[in-house]
């Protein structure tokens, strides 16, 4: 005989099974503590961390032992592509279901690496600096998941963060806040997430981007105004903030979306590359929940993001060689002769592009930039300034002089140019391919100096930026060998009268690294440093071209 549940036994039979899904799918992952010994802020307390379900809701309380739980992908799918999720919950609980783990569980499915943070709570009874805690946690977390990412096969060069609500905030401030070091012993670690990805986030504390909901909860009430400013995200927005994906509802009540729409409009400002989807509806906290509304895909148009900014492309062997070196743990190293083998010759990349290039036009003369990652991103990052000047890009990221010099017959003389910039060496100071000296550096720049030269090519020999630490390979104290290097090649042009263009000068700071405003992660050129490097480029070709 058939018998109906009663509809109160449905129910909460219902919730007890989305919780006993949420408990396993976390136990089957790994949980890994953020501080190994005494956690910093932290006082004593009788509060029990727990975990409950309100309204089919998944809620942690009660944080005093912040924690990662990993969700790692399947070797054969992943990416090297990693992002820690800070769940919201108006800094009061974490929403760790459809804010955390269903997220982790998509992103594993497309070979990213998902670490749910499990963030402490603002809290006067239990931390000592309540307002400091939470960026203090991810800030963490970003150095635990960069330290092992060779262990969790993770390339440490595409390590995000992502946050919903009030963990958006949290993610915000990670992404903006980052030159403030709140945790210890990180002298060789970049706190800097490479990219953001925002979910309905809290980003002002302004009383003109009023918010319901979070505001009374989120770090505090009767703040000051300095506070006010720090805690507001878009007012410390700079050149070096990551590249960023903000999703706001436009009938969001709780966080509004002007909270999404100022921290937009700063980054571009900035130069900053962002994109924004607005949707009509949707409310907020949606998360992973299917509400049949156009808010259901957006973790699907987060990913084609990502995969557009190439962070999804397979993990390769010279970043993982690198990660290797930096870390603390036991694994498997490259075998060199694969190494040289399946990446070290990179010649005939640009064979497609050198058959296509037409003949200079009369009055713009073929200036070819030779180099590697720092040359091939300044055109991704200002395109207009190579296609205004007809100027061809042959920069290859990771490589070093040898390698260049290996493709500089193909790359450079064979395309007949007038001029040849050549910004290399930061490679080989970084040992991409393996242990070098400077004068093996500076000989090989040389020989594609003295190449061009006897080729009826005019050269412009480029400084090597400066750099105090390398984000891939920590420890190498490069700083006085580039100086160093830069004042051989100096010296080199001046007595074979070629041109020398100082790039260093303008852009290093008292530490003799880049200055923060002009990269966005030591070494690299954000937008504004290319726009000091262009004038004296400029002026340094039309230099060469007055030569005989």
């Amino acid at each position: 005989m058939y018998h109906k549940f009663p509809l109160f036994i449905m129910k909460n039979l219902i919730l007890l099974f989305v919780f006993i899904i949420h408990f396993l799918a976390m136990k089957a992952q790994q949980s890994i503590q953020l501080y190994p010994g005494i956690t910093p802020n932290n006082l004593e307390t009788k509060n029990l961390e727990s975990v409950s379900t309100e309204n089919g809701m998944v809620k942690i309380v009660n944080v005093t032992k912040p924690s990662l739980i990993a969700f790692l992908p399947s070797p054969a799918l992943a990416t090297g592509t990693a992002i820690i999720i800070c769940p919201g919950g108006a800094y009061s609980f974490l929403a760790s279901g459809h804010e955390g783990t269903d997220v982790a569980i998509e992103l594993n499915k497309v070979g990213i690496a998902a670490f749910i943070l499990k963030y402490r709570i603002p809290n006067d009874a239990t931390m000592i600096n309540k307002s400091q805690v939470p960026l203090q946690d991810a800030q963490q977390a970003i150095k635990m998941v960069r330290d092992r990412a060779a262990e969790w096969h993770v390339n440490p060069d595409r390590i995000g963060i992502m946050g919903f609500s009030a963990g958006g905030h949290l993610a915000a401030s990670a992404g903006t806040h980052f030159t403030q070091c709140l945790i210890e012993n990180i002298s060789r670690t970049n706190l800097r997430p490479d990219f953001m990805a925002l979910i309905y986030p809290v980003i002002s504390f302004q009383d003109n981007i009023a918010h319901t909901g979070s505001r009374a909860n989120l770090l505090g009430k009767n703040i000051s105004p300095e506070k006010k400013n720090y805690y507001s995200n878009e007012l410390n927005v700079t050149a070096n903030t990551p590249t960023t994906f903000l999703v706001h509802a436009s009938d969001d009540s709780a966080v509004v979306v002007a909270n999404s729409m100022v921290f937009y409009e700063a980054l571009v400002r900035h130069y900053v590359p962002v994109e924004m989807h607005l949707y009509e509806k949707g409310g907020h906290g949606f998360g992973m929940v299917k509400n049949k509304l156009t808010t259901d895909g957006w973790l699907h148009t987060m990913i084609d993001w990502l995969k557009q900014k190439k962070m999804l492309e397979p993990f390769t062997l010279p970043a993982l060689a690198a990660v290797q070196s930096n870390s603390t743990v036991a694994v498997t190293k490259v075998n060199p002769e694969d190494l040289i083998q399946k990446k070290w010759w990179s010649g005939n990349q640009f064979a497609v592009e050198n058959k296509a290039l037409k003949p200079a036009l009369p009055g713009k003369p073929r200036i070819v930039f030779m180099g590697n990652s720092i040359t091939e991103s300044w055109q991704k990052l200002d395109g207009a300034f190579f296609s205004n000047n007809a100027f061809v890009n042959r920069g290859i990221s990771g490589q070093t002089t040898p390698q260049m010099l290996l493709r500089f017959r193909e790359d450079v003389i064979d395309l007949k140019p007038a001029v040849v910039v050549i910004l290399a060496g930061i490679n080989d100071i970084a040992e991409n391919t393996g242990p070098t000296t400077l004068e093996n550096i500076f000989g090989n720049i040389a020989s594609m100096a003295e190449l061009a030269r006897i080729n009826h090519i005019k050269v412009i020999i480029s400084s090597v930026l400066p750099a105090f630490d390398f984000p891939w390979r920590h420890g190498l104290e490069p700083a006085e060998k580039i100086a160093a290097l830069n004042g051989m090649l100096k010296s080199y042009a001046a007595k074979n009268n070629f041109v020398y263009v100082d790039y260093y000068t303008p852009m290093v700071d008292q530490q003799k690294g880049l200055q923060t405003k002009f990269t966005y992660d030591g070494v690299h050129p954000n937008l504004a440093g290319y726009k000091v490097m262009e004038p004296l480029v400029v002026k340094a070709i039309s230099k060469a071209m007055k030569q005989r």
